[in-house]
C-alpha cells in the first residue's frame, strides 16, 4: 500500500513538473510582456510579442503617460548582427526620454517630426557604417485624441463598429509607388512594376530620411475604440479578417494581444519574422494608473 501511494506522489510530482516545464517554455517562445490589469488616463493597454524564426528580438515597444497624456511607441529594428535590437531599443528610449522632457501640448505635431529625426541622427551617430534602421509608429493621445506617426513598415489601426480601419499606408515601395503614380510623379508602368515591390524604402537611421507619415488633423475617439500599433510581423502574415475577430470577442486588451501572438505562433508559415502588438481600449474616462 505505502509502494503504491509512494508510486502516486512521484507521478503526480512528475506531472506537475513537466506541466510547469511546459508552460515556461511556451512562455519563452511566445515572450509575452502584458500590462495586466492597468489603466493609463483612461485606456485598458496589453501587448505581446513573438521571436519568430529569427535569431534575436528586433522589435521594441513600451507606453507611458504624463499628465493628461498617454504615449505608445513600437519599433521594427532593422540590420545585421546586433544592429537591429540596438535600433530598435534606442528609437523608443528616445521618444520616451522626449516626451517626458519637453513640453509639447501645443504643438504635438512638430514634436513628433522632431522626435523621428532624432531618432534617425542618433541610430547613424551610434551605428557606424549605416548598419541599422527602425520602422517606428508613435501614437499620442490626449483626452480623446489620437495623435500618430510613423515610418516603415508598421502600421496603427482603429477599431470601431466591429471593423478595424487601418489609419497609415506604410513606406514599402508599392505603396509609395501607388501614391506617386496618382500624384503624377511617376508612370502608370513604373507604377505596375512597382506594385509588385514590397521592400522597405523609409526608415529612420539613414541619410536623407525625411520622409514621416503622420495625421492630417487628430482622430476623435469613441469610449470603447481599440487602437492597435503593429509590426509587420503582425499585419503581414495575419488576415485583417482574424484580427478583427479578436477584437469582436470580449477580451482583455492583454487577452486581444496574446490571442494574436498564439495565433501567429501556431501557424505553419516557415519564415516566421519578429512580430509586436500593442492593443489600447479607450474607456471614455480619465482614470490614473
Amino acid at each position: 500500500m505505502r509502494a503504491f501511494i509512494y508510486q502516486n506522489k512521484y507521478m503526480i510530482m512528475t506531472s506537475l513538473i513537466s506541466v510547469i516545464g511546459l508552460l515556461i517554455i511556451c512562455r519563452q517562445m511566445i515572450k509575452i510582456k502584458l500590462y495586466k490589469n492597468k489603466l493609463y488616463n483612461g485606456f485598458e493597454v496589453g501587448s505581446a510579442s513573438i521571436i519568430g524564426n529569427r535569431e534575436l528580438q528586433e522589435d521594441a515597444m513600451d507606453m507611458i503617460s504624463k499628465g493628461k497624456a498617454l504615449l505608445a511607441v513600437l519599433a521594427d529594428g532593422r540590420g545585421k548582427s546586433h544592429a537591429g535590437k540596438i535600433s530598435s531599443q534606442l528609437s523608443v528610449n528616445i521618444f520616451k526620454k522626449l516626451f517626458v522632457d519637453e513640453d509639447f501640448i501645443y504643438n504635438i505635431n512638430y514634436f513628433l517630426k522632431r522626435a523621428f529625426h532624432i531618432t534617425n541622427r542618433e541610430i547613424l551617430k551610434n551605428l557606424e557604417d549605416h548598419q541599422g534602421g527602425a520602422s517606428i509608429v508613435c501614437a499620442i493621445i490626449i483626452d480623446n485624441l489620437l495623435h500618430y506617426a510613423l515610418v516603415g513598415n508598421t502600421m496603427i489601426a482603429v477599431f470601431r463598429n466591429n471593423e478595424l480601419i487601418p489609419l497609415s499606408e506604410g513606406h514599402t515601395v508599392n505603396v509609395l509607388a501607388k501614391r506617386g503614380f496618382y500624384q503624377g510623379k511617376i508612370s502608370k508602368q513604373q507604377a505596375l512594376w512597382a506594385l509588385k515591390e514590397k521592400r522597405l524604402l523609409n526608415y529612420v537611421g539613414q541619410d536623407g530620411f525625411k520622409d514621416v507619415e503622420i495625421y492630417d488633423v487628430p482622430v476623435q475617439l469613441k469610449k470603447e475604440d481599440i487602437i492597435v500599433l503593429m509590426s509587420d510581423g503582425i499585419h503581414q502574415y495575419i488576415s485583417w479578417n482574424i484580427l478583427e475577430e479578436n477584437m469582436k470577442k470580449h477580451l482583455t486588451c492583454n487577452e486581444i494581444a496574446e490571442n494574436i501572438i498564439c495565433q501567429l505562433n501556431n501557424d505553419s508559415i516557415q519564415n516566421k519574422d519578429n512580430a509586436s502588438i500593442i492593443v489600447m481600449r479607450y474607456r471614455g474616462n480619465q482614470l490614473r494608473m
